[in-house]
């Protein structure tokens, strides 16, 4: 009965001091963020600037880790476009250097622009 007693103590001590945590698989939320890398420069038309404090976030999802914001008036560079429920452009503030991914409505447009997608250069998505 000791040693089963003494077992219990032990695995109740990982769970507290949180070791067992690294055990549990990744929350849902999460599971999406990871896997788009950088990006070639596959865009230099012109056209997109920042909206108020656009996101740019780490992965093209809107509940990934937010690296930074683009505001008016600070330079963007955007690389290509890609669909994971809505329309997402990788971009680097040219100002800051923050680069990642921001949501197209998120975004201005003063044309239309076609952009290409990013895991498939043959494909674009043709933005107004």
């Amino acid at each position: 009965m000791r040693p089963r007693l003494l077992s219990i103590a032990s695995a109740l001590a990982l769970v507290m001091s949180g070791s067992v945590l690294a055990l549990m698989p990744a929350s849902p939320a999460s599971a999406h963020c990871a896997g788009h890398g950088h990006h070639p420069d596959l865009y230099s038309g012109g056209g997109i600037s920042w909206g108020e404090g656009t996101y740019i976030r780490a992965y093209p999802h809107r509940d990934c880790q937010s690296q930074g914001q683009g505001y008016p008036g600070q330079g963007i560079d955007v690389h290509c476009a890609t669909l994971t429920g809505d329309l997402w452009f990788y971009v680097r503030n040219t100002t800051t250097g923050i680069n990642g991914w921001s949501r197209r409505d998120a975004l201005r447009f003063s044309q239309t622009v076609t952009i290409a997608d990013c895991s498939n250069a043959a494909a674009a998505h043709r933005v107004a």
